[in-house]
């Protein structure tokens, strides 16, 4: 558990023992064993719904620099199309993606592209009306850290988190899926194409299955929306994936099959949003 996620666990146990006097109070008893399951009950609560849940995307996109996979400037969504999604859906689809071409732009260091796609991420996040969930000077921390990237990690992994947790405290959480779903697909299609030689790299392998056990359990949480019309087609373009990792349930490989079914369903997935 990254120190982000293990600060937050204590403030809400911090939170829990404060509350549990005036629980006690407001209902006059004190029995420790009641007072203990409603402060585990809040923590839960919180953790399950608002905090992120898959890998950083800094987790993926460090595993392919480790590779020493080159910088790739095509491969990612052209930070310029920002300003031409117009549709709920695909705004929040993209953000997704962008935040991925953000954290892999700042793996790689390359200043010009960060700033580029944090104003995609920027507007998109503006036209989806949700900035209140940012700090306002949230540019100027960018834009004075282009030259420490250990603060500008921490300042971007903040950005998707915050963002992810604002929408379900807002009743959003469809949108917060959309979000999700995008960050997926970029993911595994940056993992998928950061080679011409992906399955006779062990390493990439690795990268691809990684993300596995995330996505399966997104598809979970996702379920209980699969017909509404907001997350319908992205739920199935994840329930397509997991079926793709099934093919070898149970195993720490992939078949070349695989790979190339991955390949190419994460392409047409993600053609069919950023188009």
């Amino acid at each position: 558990m990254d120190m982000k996620k293990t600060n937050k666990l204590l403030a809400l146990a911090l939170l829990a023992g404060i509350l549990s006097p005036a629980l006690q109070s407001c209902t006059g008893k004190s029995p420790k064993k009641e007072t203990a399951d409603v402060a585990e009950n809040v923590i839960a609560k919180e953790i399950e719904e608002y905090t992120y849940p898959l890998p950083s995307a800094f987790e993926v996109t460090n595993m392919l620099n480790s590779i020493e996979a080159s910088y790739i400037i095509d491969i990612s969504n052209d930070p310029t199309k920002a300003e031409s999604y117009f549709e709920e859906k695909t705004r929040a689809v993209n953000l997704g993606i962008y935040t991925v071409d953000l954290a892999y732009a700042t793996t790689y260091n390359q200043k010009a592209e960060i700033q580029s796609y944090f104003t995609a991420c920027e507007r998109l996040i503006r036209d989806l009306d949700f900035t209140s969930a940012f700090e306002e000077n949230l540019p100027d921390q960018i834009e004075e850290n282009l030259d420490n990237k250990d603060q500008l990690v921490d300042i971007v992994t903040n950005m998707f988190q915050n963002a992810y947790s604002y929408l379900n405290k807002q009743g959003r959480t469809e949108l917060s899926y959309l979000v999700l779903t995008g960050s997926v697909v970029e993911g595994l299609y940056l993992t998928t194409h950061i080679s011409e030689n992906t399955f006779q790299n062990p390493e990439i392998i690795k990268a691809i299955l990684f993300q596995k056990d995330a996505i399966a359990e997104m598809e979970k949480m996702m379920e209980p929306y699969k017909d509404s019309a907001t997350v319908k087609e992205a739920y199935e373009a994840i329930k397509s994936i997991n079926a793709i990792y099934a093919l070898e349930e149970g195993t720490t490989a992939m078949s070349e099959t695989q790979v190339k079914q991955l390949t190419q369903t994460v392409t047409d997935i993600r053609a069919a949003y950023v188009q």
